[in-house]
């Protein structure tokens, strides 16, 4: 296993929920190790193994969940 971290900003973020939906969206895809959501800073942090898993699909999933990467 190939473990990477990547960070993202994101927009629009305004509750739980958002953070939530993040979370839950990441943790679907084969490869996710651990999704950390900073609501405040707008920041996601994502832990995933490379070998399964690209950062273009890790992007793409949260804007497919309604939410702009920055």
């Amino acid at each position: 296993m190939a473990e990477q971290n990547i960070a993202f900003n994101v927009e629009g973020m305004t509750s739980e929920g958002s953070v939530e939906l993040i979370k839950n969206s990441l943790n679907m895809l084969n490869g996710v190790i651990e999704v950390i959501v900073d609501i405040n800073t707008r920041r996601v942090v994502v832990e995933y193994d490379e070998e399964r898993l690209s950062a273009e699909v890790i992007r793409g999933t949260i804007e497919d969940a309604g939410f702009e990467v920055k």
